[in-house]
């Protein structure tokens, strides 16, 4: 059992008109700025159906209805008996509403996915913080399979992080993890996701290389030794490690997952963010454990089905 503060642990099983008992499936959904996952998974924790949509504006149409009318398609075919949702945001876990969010998303502060998705579907949902998610699949299925004192940090457009002592502890505004505004810098004027995150990675890759290198191309220079990407990659990797050394020196974890998108690089990123973190922390004798997810973009669909989940 991961310990996780879901109020109704159910027996996760259906019975068929014979009353034997069958197969049970849930929904993941994991909802982000610009599409929407719907993943069915099986008791085997198979995905058995995927599917996509554009997240909709918000406005003309609302998030939750677009969920209701996916998953009440979905719902012909496999019969899911809940609903967990992966979210952008700041997500009070016990009402399942989204509390503080960025204006990426209009109209999005106040959804409730209880009363505007699950009691009109007619199942139980939890939703949680998509970081919160990701990193609860991570410890399920993933990189961190069966680990305590784990930090997950994902490095994307933005900055997520959670952290996972023996259960996920949420703070009494429910943003523990909430790295991407620490570190403030008062000379520019940033947060740490400012100066650290990919999309920053990537305006310096244009400002000091040239406008057209991806940051994939990017990591690609990297890796043969030039010298202009590997100045570029050192001075981000310098942000990245101090946001990092303020965390291990608060929390001390046994172990850090590094996801999002970068995570790709796999251990030629890891190794050079482990040596600059080491170069950086004032305490020498830390011994955390870097550790690359492993789920990609499903550990947050996996992660949000979890505490439903008998383990």
């Amino acid at each position: 059992d991961l310990h996780y503060p879901l109020r109704r642990q159910r027996q996760m099983c259906i019975r068929d008109r014979n009353n034997k008992v069958g197969m049970y499936m849930f929904l993941g959904i994991d909802i982000g700025g610009t599409s929407i996952k719907f993943a069915v998974i099986d008791n085997n924790y198979k995905i058995v159906h995927y599917e996509t949509c554009k997240t909709p504006d918000n406005v003309t149409t609302k998030i939750t209805d677009e969920m209701f009318r996916i998953a009440s398609k979905i719902r012909e075919s496999y019969n899911f008996t809940a609903a967990g949702i992966s979210a952008a945001g700041v997500i009070d876990n016990v009402n399942m509403e989204v509390i503080r969010s960025a204006p990426t998303i209009k109209n999005y502060l106040g959804t409730n996915f209880k009363k505007d998705f699950g009691d009109r579907l007619g199942i139980d949902v939890y939703a949680d913080n998509d970081v919160n998610c990701a990193l609860l699949g991570e410890q399920w299925l993933g990189g961190a399979k069966g680990l305590d004192e784990v930090f997950c940090m994902a490095l994307g457009t933005g900055i997520g992080g959670a952290y996972y002592l023996t259960s996920l502890p949420f703070g009494s505004n429910f943003s523990v993890g909430e790295i991407g505004q620490s570190v403030y810098d008062a000379d520019t004027d940033t947060t740490y996701e400012q100066r650290a995150s990919t999309i920053a990675l990537d305006r310096k890759i244009k400002a000091e290389m040239y406008e057209g290198l991806s940051v994939i191309e990017f990591f690609d220079l990297c890796k043969r030794d030039d010298s202009t990407a590997l100045k570029v990659l050192d001075e981000w990797l310098y942000e990245v490690a101090r946001g990092i050394v303020n965390l291990l020196c608060i929390l001390d974890p046994k172990y850090i997952v590094i996801g999002g998108a970068v995570s790709a690089q796999g251990d030629y990123l890891l190794n050079k963010l482990e040596a600059k973190v080491r170069e950086l922390h004032p305490i020498k004798i830390n011994k955390t454990k870097f550790l690359a997810a492993e789920l990609g973009n499903d550990a947050a669909l996996y992660g949000a089905i979890s505490p439903f989940v008998k383990k």
